[in-house]
């Protein structure tokens, strides 16, 4: 019985082992296909499609054109079309000349005395305005403003002509000019570097003769100021405009400009602005911007 018993206990366990050991294997073949099939969607076929491997590539939107440039086409250089861009560019630069303000006024007679402002365009700060508004010379184009500064005018800054806000390189671009008249120095004379003041100066003067080189350039001298400015001020009194001026005048020279001085019909025996002239001390009243011009028309003729 006990040979019998021990020989039952013996076929059960071999069959509940071959039981297990076919579980076990069918479990690791489960393991093995997962494995793979995990393997295969890392690591598509190269020849597999995005949409097929499951992975959101996007390459060919790199190729999609803006929505804002359809029908347009960029040619790669080498590739025909490149002539075809280069000849759209003057189509471009015409419609931009075309869109250019006009500013250039109505030319006198060449028998009257303001003729030689004709084709003249004269840049400055509040002095020069008060030129434009009381001198009379009406037939000159003028780019001024209260305040301005050489480092403003270089860099750009618009001011209001003709009811269009333009900078001096828009009025440089939009008319020929026989003559261009530069008068600054009034509101830089506390700058801490006159060095500054003739760097940014001689920028502009290389611009203005980039864009107008048949014109004459006049860097016209700093005026000075009355006697009563001259004894309370430390900033704007004639030591200092003197010193600018010979600065302004080795400036010219180094450029090859004109300098012109027209105080000479402006000031006193001792070379401060006449009290007379003005009641600040430094802007002229119109009486004298009328004879400003006279003389400065007799400068540039």
């Amino acid at each position: 019985m006990m040979r019998i018993s021990n020989k039952k206990r013996f076929k059960t366990s071999i069959i509940i082992s071959a039981i297990l050991l076919i579980v076990l294997v069918c479990c690791m073949l489960g393991i093995s296909a997962a494995a793979k099939e995990h393997l295969k969607r890392q690591n598509p076929p190269m020849n597999e499609s995005p949409v097929n491997s499951g992975l959101n590539i996007e390459e060919p939107k790199e190729d999609a054109e803006p929505a804002s440039d359809q029908g347009k086409e960029t040619p790669k250089a080498g590739q025909e079309g490149e002539g075809d861009k280069t000849n759209e560019k003057p189509a471009a630069t015409e419609t931009k000349e075309s869109s250019k303000p006009v500013v250039k006024p109505e030319e006198l007679p060449q028998d009257q005395l303001y003729a030689v402002y004709n084709d003249t365009l004269i840049i400055g700060d509040s002095r020069v305005e008060g030129f434009k508004l009381y001198s009379g010379v009406r037939n000159a184009s003028y780019f001024c403003m209260k305040a301005m500064t050489i480092d403003k005018i270089e860099e750009g800054k618009t001011v209001s002509v003709n009811g269009k806000s333009l900078s001096v390189y828009d009025m440089l671009d939009a008319a020929a000019y026989d003559k261009i008249i530069v008068g600054v120095g009034l509101n830089e004379l506390g700058w801490n570097h006159i060095e500054t003041f003739l760097e940014d100066y001689g920028q502009l003067i290389d611009r203005i003769k980039e864009k107008q080189p048949n014109a004459t350039i006049y860097l016209q001298a700093v005026l000075p100021v009355s006697k009563s400015k001259n004894d309370s001020d430390k900033i704007h009194n004639n030591a200092q405009v003197y010193w600018y001026n010979e600065n302004i005048i080795k400036l010219a020279s180094d450029k090859g400009v004109q300098f012109v001085n027209p105080a000479a019909a402006l000031v006193d025996a001792d070379g401060y602005l006449v009290a007379e002239a003005t009641t600040d001390g430094v802007h002229l009243n119109a009486q004298y911007c009328k004879i400003w011009a006279e003389y400065l028309a007799e400068l540039i003729k």
